[in-house]
């Protein structure tokens, strides 16, 4: 993998740890930082041996949202010359993954760092966590968190969020579901959700995603023919023969991904 300037990287057997390295900036988002992270969420979407994506942040802040200064003046945005420059919304660039992925937030999430948090498939928070997004009080508007709270909450509440910019905890945001869970201090069920995913057959999680994707388009004539077409398509894979094989052996599967 290039050398990265914003993010850290790591692997750790079938999860890929992506860790938010901007700490001295809030870990706010450039374009450079945009195009870093969608390096490695495409690395990590291209490796078959890569079955989770987990988030992590360093420092005080999970992600204060977006850095106006580097956005507006691109001298100010330190270039990563080894990385190609991608133009595309963070929540964009999570909604393209055929992996789940675990977003943990040690810090507090601010504004644009919503698309981070809720753009994953799952999302954990410390207790002491706070959640706010004060764009209004600049004169600005939370457009793309917007179109994401509406995944999760009805059209009323999520424009409240949004109208009155105040800050809530991590237990309101649970309340509002948000969150899949809070993270204890043992950390016992983020470790227990990790491992429950990797040993889940991969391909057929794959193919849910890309299912997903398509019935939010809304281009289906007919979706359930399509969505039993997909299913006679994984009843052909080496891993639903390795499946049934495996139930009637009472053992765990051995995935090939294929």
């Amino acid at each position: 993998m290039e050398k990265l300037n914003f993010i850290k990287v790591q692997r750790e057997q079938h999860v890929l740890i992506l860790t938010l390295a901007r700490s001295e900036k809030r870990n706010a988002f450039s374009p450079t930082m945009v195009s870093e992270i969608a390096y490695a969420l495409a690395v990590a979407n291209a490796d078959p041996e890569i079955r989770l994506i987990q988030v992590e942040a360093e420092g005080p802040v999970f992600c204060a949202g977006m850095d106006l200064k580097a956005f507006e003046d691109p001298l100010v945005d330190e270039a990563n010359p080894r990385i190609p420059k991608v133009e595309k919304s963070l929540a964009e660039l999570f909604a393209n993954l055929d992996k789940p992925s675990i977003c943990v937030v040690r810090g507090d999430v601010i504004a644009g760092g919503f698309l981070i948090a809720l753009s994953c498939t799952y999302l954990f928070a410390m207790p002491q966590v706070r959640f706010s997004l004060p764009e209004v009080k600049i004169g600005l508007f939370p457009f793309q968190v917007l179109a994401l709270l509406l995944e999760y909450m009805p059209e009323r509440k999520a424009m409240d969020l949004c109208i009155q910019g105040r800050s809530f905890s991590a237990e309101e945001a649970l309340e509002k579901e948000l969150l899949y869970a809070i993270l204890e201090p043992e950390e016992a069920e983020l470790d227990a959700l990790k491992r429950a995913i990797v040993e889940n057959a991969p391909l057929a999680i794959t193919k849910g995603f890309v299912a997903l994707r398509k019935l939010k388009e809304n281009s289906l004539v007919d979706k359930y023919a399509f969505l039993l077409d997909e299913l006679a398509k994984l009843r052909q894979t080496a891993d639903f023969k390795e499946g049934m094989a495996a139930m009637r052996d009472k053992r765990k599967g051995e995935w090939k991904n294929s």
